[in-house]
């Protein structure tokens, strides 16, 4: 699994939009990237859900939020506006789930994304924390890790 105190790794993933997001987009000032199994799953919709309900907390704090699964941009834009998520969701779909691999954060039984959160500051991992697959993560996690001293 990535490590605290290492910098993001290489990747390009396009958003559900189809717009092309790469780490090096994500490299200046405070990012999320919250790494989730699947779209339309109870689990991950309540995670998601709960994510754009405080999407004022990030905002408010320079955070911008961007959620990865293994699922197709076509499947996470119709997600997003399901749900009303005004955040980017990255499509890790081809090749299959590699940069949830690269992140440590790939279920190889079950083909998919784990539950990992990556804060970053300035391209450098400052805290990561999981949960367990059928187990959202806790917004005080987010907030610990963001609102540290």
């Amino acid at each position: 699994m990535i490590e605290t105190g290492s910098r993001l790794f290489d990747f390009s993933l396009e958003n559900q939009y189809g717009e092309t997001i790469t780490s090096t987009g994500l490299s200046d000032g405070r990012v999320l990237v919250v790494f989730y199994p699947w779209a339309f799953s109870r689990v991950c919709g309540s995670e998601l859900a709960l994510l754009q309900e405080n999407l004022g907390y990030f905002n408010e704090r320079l955070v911008r939020v961007v959620a990865i699964s293994v699922d197709h941009k076509f499947a996470l834009r119709n997600y997003a506006e399901s749900l009303g998520i005004q955040f980017d969701l990255l499509a890790d779909f081809w090749p299959h789930g590699r940069v949830a691999q690269l992140a440590g954060a790939f279920d190889e039984r079950q083909g998919v994304a784990m539950r990992l959160s990556i804060y970053l500051e300035d391209g450098i991992v400052r805290q990561t924390f999981t949960s367990a697959m059928t187990q959202p993560r806790s917004l005080d996690d987010y907030r610990s890790a963001i609102d540290r001293v």
